[in-house]
């Protein structure tokens, strides 16, 4: 689903493609009570053990550039989603999430919607 047209007008929403920096993050969300940048990953199939490991799949570039961001306080996250859900994390040293912490901890693509409101306009809808 596209996140950005779920998203009110009240948001400024930017989707980052900067072929001259590396590690850049997939997109910038703005409101007037705070701004983010999240770094985006699919899968269409998840394994079905839950010991099984899925790969978080940030480079090395995007995992440096989210560190040095959070370092200088600015809100950041990678994210992750399947159908069965939105896994949100601010964890950027994660290189895999075991079936069973993705099953545990996913929201839906509702409430990820909802998350990206309450950030940049700080209201839950």
């Amino acid at each position: 689903m596209k996140v950005h047209k779920h998203l009110p007008k009240a948001i400024y929403k930017w989707k980052i493609n900067d072929k001259y920096q590396g590690g850049v993050p997939d997109a910038f969300y703005a409101g007037p009570n705070n701004h983010c940048f999240i770094e985006y990953k699919y899968s269409d199939s998840l394994p079905a053990k839950d010991t099984s490991l899925i790969p978080v799949g940030l480079t090395e570039q995007q995992r440096l550039w989210l560190l040095k961001a959070q370092k200088n306080k600015i809100l950041c996250y990678w994210v992750f989603g399947s159908e069965l859900g939105v896994y949100m994390s601010q964890d950027f040293d994660k290189t895999t999430i075991t079936k069973l912490e993705y099953d545990q901890n996913n929201i839906s693509f509702k409430e990820y919607i909802n998350e990206l409101i309450e950030i940049c306009l700080g209201q839950v809808h």
